[in-house]
Parts: C-alpha cells; structure tokens; sequence
C-alpha cells in the first residue's frame, strides 16, 4: 500500500469542531475505560499552481465510563473534528482515488496531533487520569475505512 506521507506534506490544519461532555464530577482516583475512533475523510480539492493537494477530515472520538459501568452508559465524551490540507512534494502526481485508497496512512500522522489537541480537554475535565495512547497500532481486523479503534 501506498505511504502518503512518503509524498505529501500536511500543509494546514484546523479545528473545526471541539465538543466535550461530563455527565458528572468524578474523584481523582477514578479508574476509567475509554474507547477512541479516528476516523479520516478525503475529499477532492483543485490542484494549487499545478500541485496536488487534498483535504482530509479527521474526526476522533472518544467515550469513557466507569470501569464497573456498563460501556453503554458513558460519564465523558468528547469529539474533535479537523480539517487538513496534504500537498504532494515529490514523486509522480497520485489522483483522487490513489489518495483515497491509502489515506489510512495519514493515521500516523494524525493521531498524534489529534491526541495532543485532546490531553488539556481532559485535564480542564478533571480526567488526569485518562490516558489516551500515544499511537494507534494498526491490528491484521483494521477495517479499509480508515477507521481504527481501541
């Protein structure tokens, strides 16, 4: 599979959406369990003084209860949309649906970023204690969307 990050550059980023929800005030001590999606979405943008460049959605999520909870019933949730503009820098010009066929590649990239956005959201909560992993592992069941959970 094609590494676009082999090729391209990320070249804008912006927040688009930030919304967090706390159902509750919780101890310090509280032990939680959280499940995080990112999910990336390209999109078709005209080439830029004959270079191509497209934007990609990136939408993280995350959900956390109570580790006695039931999963269903969440104490937190917060998503964090962003939108991206990746330029390619070298190689031969990679269309549309090269770009959408391996923009899960982009993860690696963007998570990071995403998670960095997200730690100060946690904290300002009260929720020291969830600590979100610092990469996303991409496992053998990854599914082709982009789409990869823990």
């Amino acid at each position: 599979m094609l590494n676009l990050l082999d090729r391209f550059s990320l070249a804008h980023t912006q927040v688009t959406r930030l919304n967090a929800d706390l159902k509750e005030i919780v101890a310090p001590d509280q032990a939680f369990r959280a499940q995080v999606e990112l999910k990336l979405t390209p999109r078709a943008m005209p080439p830029d003084q004959g270079v191509n460049q497209y934007q990609v959605t990136a939408r993280m999520t995350c959900r956390g209860s109570r580790e006695a909870d039931d999963p269903e019933h969440a104490l937190f949730e917060v998503e964090l949309v962003v939108q991206t503009v990746y330029r390619q820098f070298q190689g031969d010009a990679v269309s549309f649906e090269e770009f959408s066929g391996a923009h899960a590649s982009l993860t690696r990239q963007l998570y990071p970023l995403m998670h960095h956005q997200l730690q100060p959201v946690f904290k300002q909560f009260g929720l020291d204690q969830v600590k979100l992993p610092y990469d996303l592992v991409k496992s053998p069941d990854t599914p082709s969307d982009g789409r990869q959970l823990h």
